[in-house]
């Protein structure tokens, strides 16, 4: 049995914890800080609101493009764009910006400035390109068919100013005029035998037109004749559509009509009546009459 003192110090013990448990009780908790909300003046408007002015979307950066008002996304599918070699040719093609809207292009219509100049010069130097490489492509041509033909023949005779018949040299006497090289004697040989024969020295000229890499053949017209008599015409009222249109001077179409007309009238008599074509000129019909015969045998 509990002695006398541990009783009292049990009762005291338990009103101390009485009291301990009141006065925690009693005690006002500290009040949590109010969460105050930050007013939208505190945030800097300059990187929300969007500062209009003129901008090319082929060379702005990430900053400009997003100070216009563009997202973050916009702006992304933009320069993915560019990397792949996209540009926009002009204002109009901005549109189809992926993500951009029609009222959010009708806004920034009126601030694209697009530079046109480096197109213009891009364009200049793929053609420039495309002729250095058709002139490196003959020059290589040149030279594997001149070692070719020194390892057959020997050593070729010097050039040296002389003048030819067209419609008769080969390849071998072509070579012999100061400026023509195996790619060019074979030009010329091809051209003779689309032709049916040259009837003029000058026509030389219409194979330069035609090919860049003859340019040259402008200036050596004086060292060739052609005789007439070697000229092979064409029966216009045996030949197809076909057979007429691989002519230099004739187009598909000019054939076609030259066929339907023949086939109108059964067989043509002459020249005069092709000149109711209304595809051939004047120029046409006259540099064809050496190459059309009208006979009906």
């Amino acid at each position: 049995m509990p002695s006398r003192e541990q009783i009292i110090g049990a009762i005291a013990l338990g009103l101390m914890l009485v009291a301990t448990i009141g006065i925690l009780w009693l005690v006002p908790k500290p009040a949590a800080p109010a969460m105050t909300a930050v007013a939208p003046e505190s945030v800097d408007s300059t990187a929300v609101q969007p500062v209009l002015r003129p901008f090319d979307p082929n060379t702005a950066d990430s900053l400009t493009l997003i100070g216009i008002g563009l997202t973050p996304r916009q702006t992304h599918s933009l320069m993915q764009y560019r990397r792949k070699g996209g540009r926009w040719r002009n204002a109009d093609d901005f549109a189809r910006l992926y993500g951009l809207s029609d009222s959010a292009f009708q806004v920034l219509r009126p601030y694209i400035a697009i530079d046109t100049l480096p197109f213009w010069r891009e364009k200049e130097i793929r053609r420039a390109l495309r002729d250095s490489a058709r002139r490196a492509d003959s020059l290589l041509r040149d030279s594997i068919y001149r070692a070719q033909y020194t390892a057959r023949y020997g050593e070729p005779r010097p050039k040296r100013d002389t003048i030819l018949d067209l419609n008769t040299a080969d390849t071998t006497e072509l070579m012999l005029i100061r400026g023509i090289g195996p790619f060019t004697a074979r030009r010329i040989i091809r051209y003779r035998e689309q032709l049916g024969g040259y009837y003029s020295p000058e026509q030389l000229r219409d194979l330069a037109r035609e090919d860049t890499r003859l340019s040259g053949l402008d200036t050596l017209t004086h060292c060739f004749v052609a005789t007439p008599d070697s000229i092979r015409p064409m029966q216009v009222n045996y030949c197809s559509v076909r057979n007429l249109a691989n002519h230099p001077y004739i187009s598909f179409t000019q054939a076609q009509a030259i066929y339907e007309l023949r086939r109108r009238k059964i067989n043509l008599k002459n020249i005069d009546e092709i000149k109711k074509i209304d595809c051939l000129s004047e120029k046409d019909i006259e540099r064809l009459r050496p190459y059309l015969d009208f006979s009906a045998n």
